[in-house]
């Protein structure tokens, strides 16, 4: 009876040992499979987060091009005696809102499913976190701001200026002679203009100053892609 119950007791560890060790595996398993689905969304970030910077670059690289057609349509003599081809392009690079369009699909997936949460390096995670839910936010609401000033800025544009009838945009119609005198001399579309500009030069203070946190966030995450190698 004693080597029944040493037999039995033996068989009931082997069993209970066997369940501990599949669960052990299982639990390794789940982890590496988490590690890794997190490994390659970091590396889908980071490359998400690269494109975003080449975005923010072409914008600074347009800003000077930019500026120079809001001068030009402040500028009474310049709008007066200028050809109408110089005119429209003023007038259309003037009139348009102007944004980057930032990719947040990488960040939100991994956030909807809490995947963010699983980053064991608090300074990394918090970063990500800071340069989505923050710095991001405060570009996308001043383009936002932007885009609605140029909204009422149309509603002026339709209400006191003659747009030409074979534009296929919001054109003005050049050839009649108080094109030109409405450019100039309707003080409410000038201080829009003049507000416009003003927006813009925001915006580039913001991309110029979010450029360096970028930076420092690729940078970390090709440490953490190299430390992590699939």
């Amino acid at each position: 009876m004693k080597n029944l119950l040493t037999r039995g007791g033996i068989e009931f560890l082997a069993v209970l040992l066997g369940i501990s060790a599949s669960l052990w595996i299982e639990n390794n398993k789940t982890e590496r499979e988490l590690q890794s689905q997190l490994n390659q969304s970091l590396k889908a970030l980071k490359l998400s987060i690269i494109e975003d910077k080449k975005a923010m670059n072409r914008f600074l690289n347009n800003h000077e091009a930019l500026m120079s057609h809001f001068d030009f349509i402040q500028d009474e003599d310049s709008v007066k005696e200028s050809s109408n081809q110089r005119l429209k392009k003023a007038f259309e690079q003037t009139t348009i809102p102007r944004s980057i369009n930032l990719d947040y699909t990488i960040f939100s997936s991994m956030e909807s499913s809490g995947l963010i949460y699983k980053i064991k390096d608090d300074q990394l995670r918090n970063k990500i976190l800071k340069l989505y839910q923050s710095r991001y936010n405060s570009l996308i609401e001043i383009f936002d701001y932007d885009l609605e000033n140029v909204k009422k800025m149309d509603d002026v544009i339709i209400n006191n200026f003659i747009i030409s009838k074979e534009s296929v945009m919001w054109n003005l119609d050049y050839d009649n002679p108080s094109t030109r005198t409405d450019i100039t001399e309707n003080q409410i579309f000038q201080n829009y203009m003049a507000g416009n500009k003003s927006t813009r030069i925001i915006m580039v203070s913001l991309i110029r100053n979010l450029i360096s946190p970028v930076d420092d966030l690729i940078s970390d995450l090709e440490k953490w892609e190299s430390n992590h190698p699939q």
